[in-house]
């Protein structure tokens, strides 16, 4: 799976935010993430992430809910309780997206959705999720 910056999504890309643990894509609609290699993925990490996006958005006044989209375009681990310590997400996000096209990544989804406070769905494209994050913002 390639990383956003080399498909033909690259065009939304309005802001690219780099942390010790990954890389982060703000879009008008939806938020890319692509974590390094090895990385384990918690309440913490997420946070850093939060508080960054949101300070952009508001900024550059493109406040409207977003859909969150783990590109999990290489291995790393995810502390799904983590999701436990954001309810106040549902004020920034309507959905969590897992793009994952592997039988592991797939199982892990299962066991992530059951911790997500908002909608939750799991795709094997990054085209699948961003289409998703269009159609809820069609007008």
């Amino acid at each position: 799976m390639p990383s956003i910056e080399n498909t033909i999504y690259r065009k939304h890309i309005l802001k690219k935010l780099e942390f010790r643990f990954g890389e982060f894509y703000l879009c008008k609609d939806f938020i890319v993430s692509e974590v390094y290699e090895g990385f384990v993925f918690g309440a913490e990490e997420a946070a850093q992430v939060v508080d960054e996006s949101v300070a952009y958005y508001d900024k550059m006044e493109l406040f409207h809910k977003k859909l969150y989209i783990a590109n999990r375009i290489r291995k790393y681990s995810v502390k799904p309780t983590g999701w436990l310590k954001f309810g106040h997400l549902r004020k920034y996000l309507y959905g969590y997206c897992v793009v994952d096209d592997t039988q592991h990544g797939i199982m892990s989804a299962i066991l992530e959705s059951k911790f997500v406070p908002i909608a939750f769905k799991s795709v094997t494209s990054l085209s699948d999720a961003i289409d998703w994050a269009h159609a809820r913002h069609v007008k």
